[in-house]
């Protein structure tokens, strides 16, 4: 990546006449300083994946008029799309061109950027397995080790110093509009596939779209589930009937909450001096309980007894509770007596 074509990019100034809530004034002083700080956090190593519309209602959408069922399928379920590796995914973006004119919002740009979707993955950079980069000998090196490629010629390809993240950014072009478009179209393709074990490893994938000023400041911020694959339609088939059983899972398990919550009777309540107070106040038995084994025995008092004495402790309620401290405490002191007086026999 040429750094100083970058750097040149990222403190390219907007409209000075701009006024909304997601673009921040900022002095001249520190306007170099913000607009790299701000590009970075979108390829840091602590990444936002939540929707943002932003102020433009920034989203997208699949152009379904190009859908081959060889090749890509897109899950409304799932939000996720699943495609053949090498293959053209057709993107429409949407967002609010006539505003964004109005405020005086100029040369802005897509980035997508892909991400784990676990949480304890998502630190991670995701970068092309080395089998495929040594196979596509004929590719750009400036975007060989990239998973995402795209197909406008002027697409730039980064990877963040710090984070080590690979990304494209597409600058946009004849957005005016006065021109009559109604979305940005862009055609991507995704050069690793989701079982490659130096890349995705069979992880669940993000792919983070935000529209960004030329400072990286975000104005809109959407994702997609990615799963890059042989045979996509089967795949989603079986994805999606995986997620419709997870949800009629849950809510036969709601269902059957509130059915046990309906026929099991609720503790009698009354009320006195304003305080509520619980009238059930009587003592409860527990059956005889067998205990296998001594050490086990012996275990189980002693966590009886440090909850007991906890719960006394912590609820000032040691009068109450001190006849069950006293007992089980009892217990073990007779326990440690028979053990003493079992390995003084075995000496003498």
């Amino acid at each position: 990546m040429n750094t100083i074509k970058l750097k040149t990019e990222l403190i390219e100034s907007i409209d000075p006449d701009a006024n909304t809530e997601s673009l921040p004034s900022h002095s001249s002083e520190d306007s170099e300083s913000y607009s790299i700080s701000e590009h970075l956090t979108q390829t840091g190593k602590q990444i936002n994946i939540d929707d943002y519309p932003g102020q433009l209602n920034f989203n997208f959408s699949l152009d379904f008029t190009e859908i081959s069922k060889q090749h890509w399928m897109y899950s409304i379920t799932l939000n996720k799309a699943y495609i053949n590796m090498n293959r053209i995914l057709p993107i429409q973006f949407y967002w609010q061109f006539d505003k964004a004119d109005s405020l005086g919002i100029k040369n802005l740009r897509i980035r997508a950027l892909l991400v784990f979707a676990t949480p304890e993955f998502r630190q991670l950079s995701i970068k092309r397995c080395p089998i495929h980069i040594v196979l596509d000998r004929t590719s750009n090196p400036t975007q060989v080790e990239h998973i995402i490629w795209c197909e406008q010629s002027d697409a730039i390809y980064e990877q963040d110093p710090n984070s080590q993240r690979y990304s494209v950014v597409v600058p946009v072009h004849n957005s005016d509009p006065s021109s009559g478009s109604k979305s940005y179209d862009i055609l991507y393709k995704f050069m690793c596939k989701s079982f490659c074990s130096t890349s995705f490893n069979r992880r669940p994938i993000y792919v983070i779209f935000t529209l960004e000023t030329t400072k990286g400041q975000v104005l809109g911020r959407k994702k997609l589930g990615l799963k890059v694959c042989s045979v996509p339609k089967r795949d989603m088939l079986k994805e999606e009937a995986i997620e419709k059983k997870r949800l009629n899972g849950i809510q036969s398990l709601k269902k059957h909450s509130f059915e046990i919550s309906q026929v099991t009777p609720m503790k009698k309540i009354k009320i006195e001096n304003d305080n509520v107070v619980n009238d059930d106040n009587r003592t409860y038995h527990i059956p005889e309980l067998t205990i296998p084994n001594k050490k086990l025995y012996f275990s189980t008092l002693e966590l009886l007894h440090s909850h007991f004495l906890g719960s006394a402790v912590r609820d000032d309620n040691v009068i109450n509770l001190h006849p069950l401290i006293s007992t089980v405490g009892d217990l073990i002191t007779q326990e440690n007596s028979n053990d003493n007086a079992h390995s003084e026999n075995q000496h003498s």
